[in-house]
């Protein structure tokens, strides 16, 4: 049928879909994780910050004043330091995240679209989505709703191509935007991505994929000092709110594509796909997918 993709061809692509679920699933599952410990985080309120104070100023209290104004003081230090440290052991967890799986499934996602128009598919892309500002493709793609009951390969493409835009959001803006209010700095952008050879795919896909690069800030100041701003918890909670959402959305889409191409394959074929992407992937120490070797 036309614009149906040839069963070697939609081999590939399952492969690079399977492989990208189960890439993208278990990083949401590890941001979920870093949410509920975030959530579990209590800023010192003013409350607690009094507490400790009263308390420093009656164990000095027996000794003089000065004394226990030193112990307020280090007491006050040793709160913030304390909150601080456990910010920035979620910002590393998130960095992992950040630099490694969701960059990965995101490759993974791109080369199922990319191989599906070098195949001669019929594409119903959304073009919009790559003009979109973030905030505004965020809320389109948490509107655009799963497909009841998807059936066709145009179908299963375009839930791959949601995918693909919920990674590279989350990837791009909610995690490095959630890193820098968890501990002020923010995360410098993954620049070890492959450059684009010779895809053989025509130049109006390629923008809708990839999206054009993003301006440098004309700010006149270091990069680091320019994207240097003060720690704001409930911003972060706010952004990985949100990215956990658009792993989940991502997550949901690509299983469905999955189920969708697989209809058009033989089930052995099929399973002989899904062990193979399961051994591409090994199970790391913290009990979370790691990339191996797919895209070698």
């Amino acid at each position: 049928m036309a614009g149906e993709v040839s069963k070697e061809a939609l081999e590939s692509i399952l492969v690079h879909a399977m492989f990208a679920a189960k890439t993208v699933r278990p990083q949401r599952d590890r941001l979920l994780e870093v949410r509920r410990r975030l959530q579990q985080q209590l800023n010192p309120s003013d409350d607690d910050m009094a507490a400790g104070l009263r308390q420093s100023a009656l164990d000095a209290e027996h000794i003089n004043l000065a004394f226990a104004a030193t112990l307020n003081k280090l007491a006050v230090e040793r709160m913030k330091v304390a909150v601080t440290m456990k910010h920035c052991d979620l910002a590393c967890e998130i960095s992992k995240v950040y630099y490694d799986g969701m960059n990965d499934g995101a490759r993974a996602i791109a080369t199922c679209l990319e191989l599906a128009a070098r195949s001669g598919a019929r594409l119903d892309l959304s073009p919009a989505f790559a003009a979109m500002p973030d905030e505004q493709l965020y809320d389109a793609l948490v509107a655009q709703r799963l497909p009841a009951r998807p059936t066709t390969q145009t179908e299963a493409f375009s839930c791959v191509e949601a995918a693909f835009y919920a990674v590279k959001l989350c990837k791009e803006h909610h995690l490095p935007a959630c890193i820098e209010h968890l501990v002020g700095i923010r995360a410098p952008p993954i620049t070890d991505e492959p450059e684009d050879e010779e895809h053989p795919v025509d130049a109006a896909a390629k923008t809708d994929l990839l999206g054009p690069a993003p301006a440098a800030a004309a700010t006149g100041e270091p990069p680091q000092a320019a994207a240097n701003r003060s720690v704001d918890v409930d911003k972060a909670r706010d952004y990985i709110d949100r990215a956990c959402t658009l792993a989940s959305l991502a997550v949901n889409h690509i299983d469905l594509a999955v189920a969708v191409i697989s209809t058009f394959l033989d089930p052995n074929k099929v399973a002989s796909l899904s062990e193979f992407t399961d051994t591409a992937a090994s199970i790391s120490e913290d009990h979370f997918l790691q990339v191996t070797s797919v895209f070698d």
